[in-house]
């Protein structure tokens, strides 16, 4: 009961605002055990939540959000995102062992959360990290996004997490969703 009530709390915190998702039941992945980069590949609907644009000196508030459709493609043995609406491709691949833990507390939905959800540390969850670069006046942006199987069902997919993009001195960060469709 504890379980279904907190993926209430994070599905309603993730899609909160004026954003029209429709609500979906998150079901976490099994720890420890990852899906097969084939199990991925499809079409997805990535919402993009507020977050934190730095200089280096100060932070402000990034409150825009967006969704917009985007596809997992498999090219070769990578997991290509490929973004419908004309953005960079990004190149997934899952974290090996030595990638440092992920940690986080945007004010939302920590990590500590998630874990209480799944039932473990949120490390063991099946995780992807993803990098791409693209050019924008002028100057390289580089991005990361560091993604959670969270819901991995013959019926549905859902990944979870963040994403961050830096250029031209400065870093934004904010919290993504990927529901399959």
């Amino acid at each position: 009961m504890r379980c279904a009530a907190l993926a209430a709390l994070i599905g309603a915190t993730l899609l909160a605002g004026p954003l029209k998702a429709e609500v979906i039941e998150l079901f976490p992945s099994e720890c420890d055990a990852s899906p097969a980069l084939e199990d991925l590949v499809g079409h997805y609907r990535l919402s993009v939540f507020p977050g934190t644009l730095t200089d280096g000196v100060r932070s402000v508030a990034a409150s825009h959000q967006s969704s917009h459709p985007v596809s997992f493609v498999l090219m070769g043995e990578d997991l290509i995102l490929q973004d419908a609406t004309g953005g960079p491709a990004v190149n997934f691949r899952y974290v090996s062992p030595d990638e440092p833990d992920w940690r986080g507390d945007d004010g939302e939905v920590s990590t500590q959360e998630l874990a209480e959800i799944a039932g473990c540390d949120v490390n063991r969850l099946p995780r992807l990290i993803g990098l791409g670069t693209t050019m924008a006046d002028g100057g390289q942006i580089s991005f990361t996004y560091r993604l959670m199987v969270w819901n991995m069902t013959p019926e549905r997919a859902a990944l979870i997490g963040g994403m961050e993009w830096s250029g031209g001195g400065v870093t934004v960060t904010r919290r993504v969703m990927m529901e399959a469709q």
